[in-house]
């Protein structure tokens, strides 16, 4: 793939990016949460009480800047710490109900936001657009 190729992808994936963002920040706000902290509350739902490391780990952040977020989500009732019988020094996440509820909601909104923005693509469009992103992330997850 020429050089200008991968410039252009690199682009498009900040600017698309970028824009979600924005205008998820402007228009439709996933109250009372960010996309980080929904993520943080689907990882810990899915991988049932994982250590906070894990989530800094998957979330791609530091240890401190997880303990912060984590202590934001904690502080509403969204997640709560479990301490190791055998290592207090472990910490491990528990989803709540009211974080079960939040997360339901919060995908609830992103999926409504999804498909009034995907139906601007033909359904072959749409599944060539899964099948590039499912490839893409078994080539990033082999890495």
């Amino acid at each position: 793939m020429p050089n200008t190729n991968i410039e252009q992808l690199i682009s498009l994936i900040i600017t698309t990016t970028r824009l979600i963002r924005e205008h998820t920040k402007h228009r439709e706000k996933i109250d009372p949460l960010s996309y980080l902290q929904l993520g943080t509350l689907r990882y810990v739902a899915e991988k049932n009480n994982p250590p906070m490391k894990d989530v800094a780990d998957h979330l791609c952040i530091t240890p401190p800047s997880a303990t912060s977020l984590i202590n934001n989500l904690t502080k509403m009732k969204q997640l709560e710490r479990i301490y190791d019988k055998d290592d207090r020094r472990l910490i491990r996440l528990a989803i709540t109900a009211k974080g079960r509820k939040t997360l339901e909601d919060g995908f609830k909104k992103i999926t409504i936001r999804m498909q009034r923005v995907l139906s601007k693509l033909s359904e072959k469009e749409r599944s060539d657009f899964i099948k590039i992103l499912e490839k893409l992330s078994r080539a990033y997850s082999n890495k």
